[in-house]
């Protein structure tokens, strides 16, 4: 079994602390053990290992953010560098081509993908050998891990079962997952809580395949298996996520239930309930503020008086200032990265 981390994205939702140059999963703003603050990658990183899977892991990121992950992780670690940032499919083909011809790891091994912002306990990663006991048990393509939902919520995509696979308890228990009948992407909160209803989980991004499933799939498609020659024409690879090309339409998908906490980090709303302290910075909250959380780059100071359930991030880049639970809406105001423009300040003569 080997690991791919999927380290990619600028992490928008978490403007203006991530951006292009430095995504969200190097903000140090999560507690570590023994005091100070981690990144989300420095901390899965240290979960993976503590469970004995660090010498199984790889990390795939652009060659943008390779300088970033060796100042973090230490410099001797396995990266697998993609030419130019596209998606996941391109990522997760390029790390399959170098795990193949690089790696030389035989093409029956099971290769798990995973992002590096999902926020979990330790006993997570155990749970990742079950994956791979589901994929070699049935005659799937793909193994998907999903997280039992805490309640319906608009902010996840949801992985819908087949009827036939929940209709009783004692099926999941003896074979350890369901089949797959759809995905639904971001509902409502009528359709989120319908799903639920038919015991629906929330997609947590986590997927397991053979590696000789997907090389076929690229040489198919009249693309190298070797990971040089792949670099060279990663150009013409899909760039499209991995749920639109391998898994959409696809009946030889199972998931696996995970049944204990799992959250997805990439909003404010989000990471400000794992965030220990409510300032992190210069500034300061009022005391009949409630609920308010600081985070401040700057060298000057933030105050907060009289407001409940408000973030302040404030960095370089900007500074944000908004109702936790309206803060998913950031990535809908923001203009695209080239079309930025300086706005002038107020005369002060």
């Amino acid at each position: 079994m080997k690991l791919v981390l999927l380290s990619g994205g600028s992490g928008i939702r978490l403007w203006p602390l991530s951006s292009s140059i430095r995504s969200k999963q190097f903000l140090q703003v999560l507690p570590a053990p023994g005091g100070g603050r981690e990144s989300m990658l420095q901390r899965i990183w240290r979960q993976l290992s503590a469970a004995g899977l660090g010498d199984e892991a790889y990390i795939a990121t652009s060659s943008g953010q390779e300088n970033l992950i060796r100042k973090q992780l230490g410099a001797v670690l396995p990266i697998i560098i993609e030419p130019r940032r596209r998606d996941t499919f391109p990522a997760v083909s390029l790390a399959a081509a170098y795990l193949y011809s690089v790696e030389k790891i035989a093409p029956e091994e099971t290769v798990i993908v995973l992002p590096v912002d999902a926020y979990v306990s330790d006993d997570f990663f155990f749970k990742l050998a079950e994956l791979e006991q589901a994929l070699h048990h049935s005659d799937a393509e793909i193994a998907l891990l999903g997280a039992r939902p805490a309640g319906p919520s608009e902010k996840y995509g949801y992985i819908v079962p087949s009827p036939s696979s929940v209709s009783t308890d004692r099926n999941l228990e003896q074979q350890g997952y369901v089949n797959v009948d759809r995905f639904v992407e971001k509902p409502d909160r009528p359709a989120a809580e319908a799903l639920l209803a038919q015991q629906a989980m929330w997609n947590c991004g986590i997927f397991a395949f053979r590696l000789r499933d997907l090389l076929s799939r690229l040489e198919s498609a009249g693309f190298p298996a070797d990971y040089a020659e792949l670099q060279h024409h990663y150009h013409r690879l899909p760039k499209s996520s991995f749920d639109i090309e391998v898994l959409e339409g696809n009946r030889r998908l199972i998931c696996v239930p995970y049944l204990n906490s799992w959250k997805d980090l990439g909003t404010w709303n989000t990471l400000s309930e794992e965030i220990a302290s409510s300032v992190l910075g210069w500034g300061q909250i009022s005391a009949d503020s409630s609920n308010c959380q600081i985070v401040n780059e700057l060298d000057i100071p933030v105050m907060l008086v009289g407001l409940d359930d408000v973030i302040v991030a404030a960095g370089p880049g900007g500074i944000l200032v908004a109702r936790k639970d309206a803060a998913d809406h950031l990535k809908q105001l923001l203009p695209a990265p080239d079309t930025q423009t300086r706005k002038e300040g107020i005369p002060c003569d």
